[in-house]
């Protein structure tokens, strides 16, 4: 069955603005026909469409059960802002493998500053509908370099992908932890200074001796933790 997200109200859920347009007229369907709707919690929601109007479409709830596709693990992605081509193949594989939250950050080496939300969320979207989670990410706002520190106290790991690091992975440092962050540089990397910073905080790991791309680094390092917890 489809999948769309939308709101629910009382007992149904309200299909609207562009999930509602794509419903309509890209998939043409029709009352009657069914549909898997996700409201931005735990459940996946096995409806009917009851009623199709000219800005959304009702649909009744039949059964509902928690989503299998949510991960079991809370992992934030801190990634160094990079060029738009490589931040929209981040975000996919990101939600793919199991992040909760994405916090961008600018440091000495970024070029870009900023980012389009409306492009985000639209992404964001796309990508939980593509795997099948029934729960939206977060991406916040760009934050600092400088507070990076104060952003990462809590955490039970935190995890540095860092090009010049020697010492192989070690599994074991994944055992028991719950609250995961990683952090990812972008194609222009960190200055020696922000990498000397970041190690302090952190256990730096090495993905080997090939220099990756900073989209094919996300997926290297969240594909070992997604595996090795059972996220």
């Amino acid at each position: 069955m489809k999948r769309f997200f939308g709101r629910k109200y009382d007992d149904k859920i309200i299909i609207e603005d562009s999930e509602f347009n794509h419903l309509k007229k890209v998939l043409r369907m029709n009352e009657g026909d069914r549909l898997i709707a996700s409201v931005n919690d735990e459940n996946d929601y096995y409806c009917i469409i009851d009623k199709i109007g000219k800005s959304d479409c009702v649909c009744s709830i039949e059964s509902f059960s928690p989503c299998p596709a949510l991960p079991k693990r809370n992992i934030t992605l801190f990634q160094m802002l990079p060029k738009k081509d490589y931040f929209d193949n981040i975000l996919a594989k990101s939600i793919e493998l199991g992040v909760n939250k994405i916090v961008p950050f600018t440091s000495q080496y970024t070029m870009i500053k900023e980012i389009k939300r409306v492009r985000i969320d639209t992404q964001v979207m796309t990508a939980c509908k593509q795997c099948e989670r029934s729960k939206l990410i977060e991406v916040t706002d760009p934050i600092k370099f400088q507070e990076l520190p104060e952003r990462l106290s809590n955490f039970d790991i935190v995890i540095f992908a860092y090009e010049n690091e020697t010492q192989p992975f070690n599994p074991k440092i994944l055992e028991n932890k719950q609250n995961i962050a990683v952090i990812i540089g972008n194609e222009g990397g960190f200055s020696p200074e922000e990498a000397e910073q970041l190690k302090k905080i952190s256990t730096s790991i090495s993905l080997g001796k090939r220099i990756l791309r900073c989209d094919t680094a996300v997926i290297a390092t969240l594909s070992l933790i997604s595996i090795l917890t059972n996220n």
